[in-house]
């Protein structure tokens, strides 16, 4: 691993393995050149990678495939929610608990039993130990909160350090102020401040746009999810369908379906199949569930018909063998 900046390793269409861990099931990955020359600039910049994308499209698993790479943990994970408060990202302080404390005249005059470290925090505690070992934060869907919650980390963010007011204006920051690598989703639900972009890296993470790159784009990436068996005409019905269902849903202007769609089909069609043997025999029965069952997938919008088109005879609707 080059030691100067370890994504200059990597290689584009390389397979990484994601094994399971208490947070995220086992998976696949597929790394793509931008999201590797992303990731190389992130890390030389010392700056935030922010990954832009409609939701599904396999934002959040680059952590996972980047602490991976870097030999680290399971990255740690922050979801933004509509309530979430930018300070809970550094620490917050346990008012309850100091004020029990202070009811029986055991009060921690310092207040280091309160102040509770936040993801940012624990992640640089994470790394002070060696500088070499770089540990990742996910902070998912930052989009769910409202400007306050971006616009209040841009000097964290800048000058890679913050003060805990309650611990004496103390400064937190890593050796040589090199940052752990943060990872910061949206699903472009709310516009994030310019500011805020600003001292991002971005990686928009967009799938193709037209219908034979989209399809093989869908194939590929369900490819690295070696764990499920599935038969090569079921994984491109299976793509076809998203594509149908993605065109559908998007000229009626609701959200559209995508990777997340599709590899939600193969799981389910390899959980339903696993136990045949025969390959021909599992074929046919993958098709005839993906035919059965794959609009309570795709379809998510109530005006939407989630009836199927009548199946042919080398497409059973009825998968008998299960």
């Amino acid at each position: 691993m080059n030691a100067a900046n370890p994504f200059i390793d990597l290689k584009a269409e390389k397979t990484e393995i994601l094994t399971q861990c208490n947070r995220f099931p086992t998976a696949g990955h597929y790394w793509s050149q931008p999201e590797i020359d992303a990731l190389i600039f992130a890390f030389a910049a010392r700056r935030p990678l922010l990954v832009r994308g409609e939701a599904g499209s396999g934002k959040s698993q680059i952590a996972r495939a980047a602490a991976k790479h870097l030999k680290a943990d399971c990255p740690l994970v922050e979801v933004i929610h509509p309530r979430f408060e930018a300070l809970d990202l550094l620490y917050r302080v346990d008012v309850v608990e100091r004020l029990a404390d202070a009811q029986i005249q055991k009060l921690d005059e310092t207040n280091k039993r309160y102040v509770k470290r936040g993801r940012i925090w624990q992640a640089l505690d994470n790394m002070r130990g060696d500088q070499h070992h770089i540990p990742v934060l996910l902070i998912d869907e930052i989009d769910k909160a409202d400007a306050d919650l971006p616009n209040a980390l841009l000097d964290v963010l800048g000058n890679r350090s913050f003060d805990v007011p309650p611990l004496n204006n103390c400064t937190i920051c890593a050796p040589d102020h090199r940052w752990p690598l943060i990872i910061i989703t949206t699903n472009e639900e709310r516009e994030l401040p310019p500011a805020f972009i600003r001292r991002c890296a971005v990686l928009n993470l967009n799938p193709p746009k037209d219908d034979k790159p989209f399809i093989e784009w869908l194939i590929q990436r369900g490819r690295v999810h070696q764990h499920l068996a599935i038969e090569d005409s079921a994984r491109q019905a299976a793509a076809e369908q998203v594509l149908d269902d993605r065109k559908t849903a998007q000229s009626a202007g609701y959200p559209k379906v995508g990777l997340a769609e599709y590899i939600d089909l193969l799981a389910a069609l390899h959980e339903l199949t696993q136990a045949i043997k025969d390959e021909e025999e599992r074929k046919q029965s993958q098709l005839g569930w993906l035919q059965q069952l794959s609009a309570y997938a795709l379809v998510k919008h109530a005006e939407q018909d989630q009836a199927r088109l009548p199946v042919t005879p080398s497409n059973p609707s009825s998968p008998e063998a299960d």
